[in-house]
């Protein structure tokens, strides 16, 4: 059986930016001049120019035609600072404003800065773009529109480790930069900024879902966690493994002896709100103990098992509806390796009845249009693939806000994105491995007002509505699952099977 080690990831909490960066000048912004000696080229997803050149990425995006002309990220000291150009072309001027105002919400490429992020798959790093005083993206756009818009944008991040970076355009895809010392007007371009408050790497996190549900498992640096639903493996308050949750636990235990080498395993159980704290730390520690007496037996020698209960003291669903009590209820199994995706495809992938084909377009129908998807490109970086379609809409006129996924809120696994990225954007899409989905690579953005986790993926937050003929790009990194081709899957949207991966090119 092939399998992929998903090398573990690193990194600090970051809150989500807020505010804008954006200035209307009168007139045409200052524009980056590369360096003379550094011609544009376009480069593909992931490739690896020479140091000093300057990366081209020319999309059409929504009936209108727009170029980037990426400077190399420049580093002084532990601040990074990435410069790039920009314009658009339209036949139709109203698509030039909506380049302008695309993706408020979440910011992006255009219009504030927030959406653009460094990342280094080979470390596990994301890094955000950086805050400048009063909780502003440190992050500024100069630009113009008439006949064409032009404009020019730098960004502010933590300066990355290692001599090039993965830069995330939402919208118009990935693209692999140099890494360069800062040049003798850095401090003017943070100036430009506002100045920087502070500036945060983040870790990246694994995920992955079995086919049946019953478990979820995420890997951050080398911390590998498996999440079991109590639902499945108790009845009402009852401590007592049933039947079917045997298997289950057998099933963990098969999964951590392939994962950790040796040593701790702790055990975790967890409840909802419903009855008196005491009762429920009572109830969670019986099932933590069950659980872990049943791994005692499966795992073997070379591990020490232990348990603990929370009760409802660490929930991770906000809320009391029935779904967020119900992910609130559960056993987690905690330790130290790497995750493991049984790569091999077979008969226990899950059918679909939604449109499939064979690396090629689908058609796919929505209440309000028809599309066609199609996989530009996957390409392989270090630990991850960055995965590229390109979506059309070619029939209907009915505005279609959630039209990439039917998500509806239904989130794969509890991962808790908020509500717009959770409606409309590529969260759930999965590439399939024998046993479970691989879903996109998530880190932790801050906390809401109610003091729960927020994470935002590596990849497109928010797939916007279509016009009838516009096209657009989606981008998402998902880990690396060792595969030579994938399936690519939307659940209940569309699948295309056969994907073929590609090595990402490296310069002279």
């Amino acid at each position: 059986m092939r399998r992929a080690v998903l090398t573990a990831l690193v990194v600090g909490l970051v809150t989500m930016s807020a505010g804008c960066g954006l200035v209307r000048p009168d007139g045409p912004g200052p524009t980056a001049e590369p360096p003379p000696d550094a011609p544009a080229s376009p480069t593909s997803p992931g490739g690896s120019p020479p140091p000093g050149e300057v990366v081209s990425v020319d999309r059409a995006w929504h009936g209108a035609q727009v170029r980037f002309d990426m400077r190399p990220v420049e580093v002084d000291g532990d601040l990074a600072v990435l410069r790039y150009d920009f314009d658009a072309t339209s036949t139709n001027p109203t698509e030039l404003s909506t380049v302008v105002l695309s993706l408020g919400g979440l910011g992006n490429a255009v219009t504030d800065g927030r959406g653009v992020r460094l990342f280094d798959t080979a470390e596990g790093l994301v890094h955000p773009v950086a805050q400048a005083p009063g909780e502003a993206p440190a992050a500024a756009i100069d630009w113009t529109a008439d006949d064409v818009l032009q404009g020019s944008a730098v960004a502010v991040f933590a300066a990355p480790r290692n001599d090039s970076v993965d830069v995330l355009l939402p919208g118009f895809g990935a693209v692999t930069v140099p890494v360069v010392a800062a040049a003798d007007d850095f401090e003017d371009a943070v100036a430009r900024v506002g100045g920087v408050d502070h500036a945060e790497t983040t870790r990246l996190r694994a995920f992955t879902r079995g086919y049946d549900a019953d478990s979820v498992t995420s890997a951050e640096d080398d911390d590998v966690t498996v999440t079991l639903a109590s639902d499945v493996l108790f009845a009402s308050d009852e401590h007592a493994l049933s039947k079917k949750a045997l298997g289950v636990v057998d099933r963990a235990a098969a999964s951590i002896r392939k994962q950790a080498d040796s040593g701790d395993v702790q055990v975790v159980g967890h409840t909802d709100d419903v009855d008196t704290d005491s009762y429920n730390q009572a109830l969670s520690e019986r099932r933590a103990r069950s659980v872990a007496d049943r791994l005692r037996a499966g795992i073997g020698d070379g591990f020490t098992v232990s348990e603990d209960g929370r009760g409802e003291s660490e929930p991770i669903a906000e809320g009391t509806s029935p779904e967020a009590r119900a992910a609130n209820r559960r056993v987690e199994i905690h330790f130290q390796g790497r995750l493991v995706v049984e790569a091999d495809p077979g008969s226990d992938i899950p059918g679909t009845e939604a449109p499939t084909s064979e690396n090629g377009p689908v058609t796919i129908t929505t209440e309000g249009g028809r599309y066609t998807v199609e996989v530009e490109s996957m390409v392989r970086r270090p630990g991850a693939i960055v995965g590229t379609l390109v979506a059309e809409r070619t029939g209907g006129d009915t505005i279609d806000p959630a039209w990439f996924l039917p998500a509806f809120l239904e989130q794969i696994g509890d991962r808790q994105f908020g509500a717009l990225g959770e409606l409309s954007g590529a969260h759930n899409l999965s590439l399939l491995g024998s046993r479970e989905r691989v879903l996109p690579f998530d880190y932790v953005a801050g906390k809401n007002s109610a003091g729960f986790t927020v994470r935002r993926i590596l990849g497109d937050e928010e797939v916007e509505p279509l016009g009838a003929g516009q096209s657009t790009l989606i981008t998402v990194v998902w880990p690396d699952t060792g595969q030579d081709t994938v399936t690519v899957d939307a659940p209940d949207r569309f699948r295309i099977t056969d994907v073929p991966v590609t090595d990402a090119p490296t310069g002279d």
